[in-house]
């Protein structure tokens, strides 16, 4: 017989899990990017994931020494959400951008856009 407080422990740990799954900052290498463009207004990438499975959840970005770093948020849950493509438009607040990567957990990245 199951006591409450393994009941408790196996809810908390399935939750934990299920949050981390749904909220995983996506390694760069399982992102594809279609199309990238900056303009003094609008920033925006387009993409999907390399995979079928993962599904498409937000982004983060972070500015520095004119590089614009995305990290995009997916998760491996087959239900709920969208699809593995993305289309990202965010303002362009920054001013002058030179690069944008993406970047993955453990600062791996990817260079997606240069202005070179």
């Amino acid at each position: 017989m199951f006591s409450i407080l393994t009941l408790v422990i196996v809810v908390v740990i399935a939750a934990i899990v299920g949050f981390y799954m749904l909220n995983k900052i996506m390694n760069p290498n399982e992102i594809m990017v279609t199309k990238s463009d900056v303009s003094a207004e609008l920033i925006t990438i387009k993409g999907g994931f390399t995979d079928s499975v993962s599904r498409y959840r937000g982004y983060k970005a972070s500015f520095e020494n004119n590089t614009l770093y995305i990290k995009i948020k997916g998760s491996k849950m087959p239900f709920g959400g969208n699809s593995g493509d993305f289309n990202i438009s965010l303002a362009n607040t920054y001013g002058q951008i030179d690069k944008i990567y993406l970047q993955g957990t453990d600062n791996s990245k990817k260079l997606i856009w240069s202005n070179n």
